[in-house]
């Protein structure tokens, strides 16, 4: 679930506690989380910074780097209590961090520093900050593809961060319906995602992320986010616009709401 507003909430509670405290030690105890992990360097020394490209949040020292993926049902818990779903235990001089997943789609991975900007080459810019340039190679990429505008929000090679909460918010108010193909969208449909991307997203941040009824979404000190309150349309029955009922369809197994007056199917 954690999408680019919860990832980017729990930076900035983690920058804030962490930032300049030693990592004394660490344990990474399930074998799936830490797959991509062929050494554990010891002594790590200092955390300089937190910084984060779409869901992908990036714990800078001297010489290496953790990355944290959430995946589905990750969490980052500070001080809590270790439980059967932790499987990730960073010990700082003040705060013990726990890294806990049930369904453990997520991992942790530590790269040297010159090795780390290889993590991040994979997947496309930014959602939140996409500059100019950004935005020309997404609409060179939308340009040649024939999926559907959705699904090519979703892929993180696209751009990144994005997940199929903000994707909902994002084409219901640049009122584009989810299935419209890519490369049939307008300079002025393309002009409007981005715009509402930044929009909900910033907005979504404000609030400190979406927690559901599921309740899986937790920033690092217990607190839930906010934004669940503020959604246009995803899980919502009536239009925020129109009033009209809103339909709820699949998109590859995705739940999908949409306003069909409100949101044209471009062909």
């Amino acid at each position: 679930m954690p999408e680019l507003p919860e990832v980017e909430s729990i930076r900035r509670v983690l920058q804030n506690s962490l930032i300049n405290q030693n990592l004394q030690k660490y344990k990474i105890l399930d074998n799936r989380i830490n797959r991509f992990n062929n050494t554990k360097p010891r002594n790590l020394g200092t955390l300089l910074d937190i910084s984060r490209k779409g869901k992908i949040l990036q714990f800078i020292f001297k010489k290496n780097s953790i990355f944290f993926h959430l995946g589905m049902s990750g969490r980052l818990d500070l001080n809590g209590l270790k439980n059967k779903h932790t499987h990730g235990l960073f010990f700082f001089e003040n705060d013990v961090l726990l890294y806990d997943d049930i369904r453990k789609f997520g991992y942790i991975k530590i790269l040297k520093n010159e090795q780390a900007k290889n993590q991040f080459a994979a997947i496309g810019p930014d959602s939140l900050s996409l500059t100019k340039k950004d935005k020309t190679y997404v609409l060179k990429k939308a340009n040649r593809s024939s999926t559907s505008v959705k699904n090519f929000l979703l892929n993180q090679k696209n751009l990144s961060g994005l997940g199929n909460i903000y994707v909902n918010e994002i084409l219901f108010l640049s009122g584009v319906h989810p299935l419209s193909k890519t490369f049939n969208l307008k300079d002025q449909n393309w002009n409007a995602i981005f715009l509402n991307t930044k929009k909900v997203l910033q907005k979504a941040i404000k609030n400190n992320g979406t927690t559901l009824s599921d309740m899986t979404y937790i920033l690092p000190q217990g607190a839930y986010g906010n934004n669940q309150n503020s959604l246009y349309i995803y899980a919502k029955d009536k239009c925020f616009s129109c009033t009209r009922k809103i339909d709820k369809i699949l998109v590859d197994s995705r739940a999908t709401y949409v306003c069909k007056k409100c949101q044209k199917q471009i062909n």
